[in-house]
């Protein structure tokens, strides 16, 4: 990976679960922030611990410490643990730094509820293949987040994945959309591997070609110049056996079916923020 000029602030993280690990271990890989100047805390120490062995980093004392020594802050608790968390660190936010939230369901209006000062602050909505550096993330600004917040914070992101700029209204079509996606790319893969069972594949065998089914074609997906409806067209010759399989999923209504999962996930993603 090409070296990138230093961000030169320090980074601080809220929860140290495997989206933070994956974050600060893209930050780190790609020398924008060095470790040295990473510091994470979580309540399981251990936890903090082990990523301090393994990448370098700060395990910090405490929340409160890691704030005020922080200009970024990301925020990578449970939704159910950040009203808690906000009322320990709002008093010692302060109006220079930058609050990034991986909070799923949280607003950045409740966030800044909490804080004292106006302190920008942007939502993201990442997706696990974050973990490989082949994330999908969406990132929504505060009402005191500017464009340049937005750019600094975009740097750090890009170097995990790719990242969008949406509105905040639009986060849970995101969190519908892609931050659930890669469990429906798995749930075809595991349906592909049990149906090649079904035709009398081996279960290793079987697996190993929708495995590699599903990632060659998202390879193509991402390289290609043609989008994914013309693809499909391109491996769908008239009358044969793919067109044979397509048409089914056509007489099924596979893409209304798609569509109503989405929305059924967009609208839990609503009730959640509530």
């Amino acid at each position: 990976m090409s070296k990138l000029k230093q961000l030169n602030k320090t980074v601080a993280f809220i929860g140290a679960g495997n989206m933070a690990e994956a974050l600060f271990a893209g930050f780190i890989a790609s020398t924008l922030v060095p470790a040295r100047r990473i510091i994470a805390t979580d309540i399981r120490r251990e936890r903090v611990q082990e990523l301090k062995k393994q990448y370098g980093i700060i395990a910090g004392a405490d929340n409160a410490t890691a704030v005020q020594q922080a200009d970024i802050l990301f925020l990578a608790v449970k939704p159910q643990q950040i009203e808690a968390v906000l009322r320990e660190i709002g008093p010692t936010v302060s109006a220079r730094q930058v609050i990034v939230s991986i909070a799923a369901g949280v607003t950045t209006k409740f966030i800044q509820s909490f804080l004292k000062v106006r302190v920008p602050v942007i939502r993201l909505m990442p997706n696990t293949p974050a973990l490989v550096r082949c994330g999908a993330i969406a990132m929504a600004r505060g009402r005191h987040a500017t464009p340049a917040h937005a750019l600094m914070v975009r740097r750090l992101l890009e170097t995990v994945g790719i990242v969008v700029d949406v509105q905040e209204k639009n986060i849970n079509a995101v969190t519908a959309l892609s931050g659930s996606g890669p469990a429906y790319v798995f749930y075809l893969c595991e349906a592909m591997q049990k149906a090649g069972v079904a035709l009398g594949l081996s279960r290793a065998v079987a697996g190993l070609l929708a495995r590699q089914t599903v990632f060659g074609s998202g390879v193509m997906l991402k390289t290609s110049s043609d989008d994914a409806a013309e693809l499909r067209r391109k491996v769908t010759s008239p009358g044969g056996t793919t067109h044979a399989a397509i048409s089914h999923f056509e007489d099924k209504q596979w893409c209304r079916t798609v569509t109503e999962a989405l929305k059924c996930a967009q609208k839990r993603a609503q009730e959640l923020s509530r």
